[in-house]
């Protein structure tokens, strides 16, 4: 089933503008880190954030950072958002987590037209049976097929300490039973959990970029300044340009004053992108 974009800022820097503001005018300053911080003002810290990030001062930028918790994107999107690599990620494992009926991502422009995004969607559920059937048969395979998989399951009935002989018999009264996978789970559960992982691990290679993730997001504010040059940009791919934006936005709730140093390169100067300039700018923000 399709899925929608769902961004959450589920942490970040205490007063990000006070640790700012006392990182940058340490470097300057002879005086202590207690004596800068009570100096503060609310006036004086946004002079100083603004001049900061005016001037790309960009250390004192790292002492503050943000986490994001994000769901309802592609894998397609997380391929592109891992290469923002000053960052930490925690991203959901199709290995250990079973893809039940798994979401995904529908371009725009596929939606914009009913009779691709009706075969996509058909596309989708045909993966969804095609996986179902690998983890099963695998699973299956596992436990009969021992000269094409090794001693797998000699493996796994030692460390689920079972009796060799009792399963032996087990597995004579079901092999050519419909139900083989569903009695295995109510009959040997732990060794069901451990089949199923090692054949979810294989299974998952048939998804497509489309398959829906979670991924938990942690960035400095100095990299979700490149972060956001690179991706609000208007030739950035509409998934992670959504994003982005969205995530500007989350840090607007809570800093409108840092949020002033997040959006698109071309809000700050001149567009980078040269010949391939999209020729729409953003609104400049200084």
């Amino acid at each position: 089933m399709e899925t929608t974009l769902k961004v959450k800022l589920i942490s970040h820097t205490m007063n990000p503008e006070l640790v700012i503001a006392t990182a940058g005018k340490l470097c300057y300053s002879p005086s202590n880190i207690d004596d800068l911080m009570e100096k503060q003002t609310e006036e004086s810290i946004e002079k100083f954030v603004n001049m900061i990030t005016s001037i790309g001062h960009g250390s004192v930028l790292e002492h503050t950072s943000f986490t994001f918790g994000i769901e309802g994107v592609s894998r397609s999107l997380t391929h592109q958002l891992v290469r923002h690599r000053i960052a930490s990620y925690s991203q959901q494992s199709q290995r250990y987590v079973k893809e039940v009926q798994f979401e995904y991502v529908i371009p725009q422009d596929i939606k914009n037209n009913p009779i691709l995004v009706e075969s996509y969607k058909n596309h989708m559920e045909d993966t969804q049976r095609l996986y179902d059937e690998i983890v099963d048969k695998l699973m299956y395979d596992y436990i009969y097929e021992e000269d094409k998989y090794g001693k797998i399951i000699d493996i796994q009935l030692k460390k689920c300490n079972i009796d060799k002989n009792k399963f032996e018999s087990w597995k004579k009264e079901n092999k050519d039973n419909e139900k083989f996978v569903e009695l295995l789970r109510e009959s040997y559960k732990k060794l069901y959990s451990a089949l199923e992982k090692k054949a979810i691990e294989n299974a998952r290679y048939i998804f497509p970029n489309a398959c829906e993730t979670k991924i938990i997001c942690t960035m400095n504010l100095r990299s979700l300044i490149n972060f956001c040059h690179h991706r609000c940009c208007r030739r950035a791919q509409e998934e992670i340009f959504n994003l982005a934006w969205t995530m500007l936005k989350e840090v607007e709730k809570v800093s409108p004053l840092l949020a002033k140093s997040l959006g698109a390169s071309c809000q700050f100067g001149p567009c980078p992108e040269g010949a391939m300039c999209c020729m729409m700018p953003f609104e400049k923000k200084r």
